[in-house]
């Protein structure tokens, strides 16, 4: 549960990070600012999704809450942007909210989950005996 509330409590961040980067980098770079505002989102939601998955070999398929509700204030601002906006804006925005958020956040839960299970198997006695043939 403590989880699910960080995660809740950094999607609320990121609403504040896309008003304040994606508006801004949009104002001065036109079209270029959403590519910028894409790549850092996704990078925000990947690091925020491994912070809070790190550590469980299992967390693909068990983090589906902390999953949602890391993006619940995303998915919120593209159902409020598909009500009030025209199509080429949610084409344009709505796509890279979602994308960003989603994307980041299964590549967070991946990375998360694989650095777990290496840990938690660690080195075998066969990459063991080929590292000692290598020195």
């Amino acid at each position: 549960m403590p989880r699910i509330v960080a995660a809740f409590a950094l999607s609320l961040l990121s609403f504040f990070l896309y008003m304040f980067i994606g508006e801004a980098s949009t104002y001065r770079l036109g079209d270029a600012g959403l590519a910028i505002t894409f790549v850092l989102m996704a990078a925000f939601f990947f690091i925020c999704q491994f912070r809070l998955s790190r550590g469980r070999a299992d967390a693909w398929p068990k983090d589906w809450p902390i999953m949602l509700a890391l993006n619940a204030v995303p998915l919120v601002m593209v159902v409020f942007m598909i009500g009030n906006e025209k199509w080429p804006v949610i084409l344009a925005q709505g796509l890279v909210v979602l994308i960003a958020g989603w994307g980041g956040a299964f590549a967070g839960v991946a990375v998360a989950s694989r650095v777990a299970r290496r840990r938690k198997i660690g080195p075998t006695e066969d990459s063991r005996q080929q590292l000692q043939q290598r020195l």
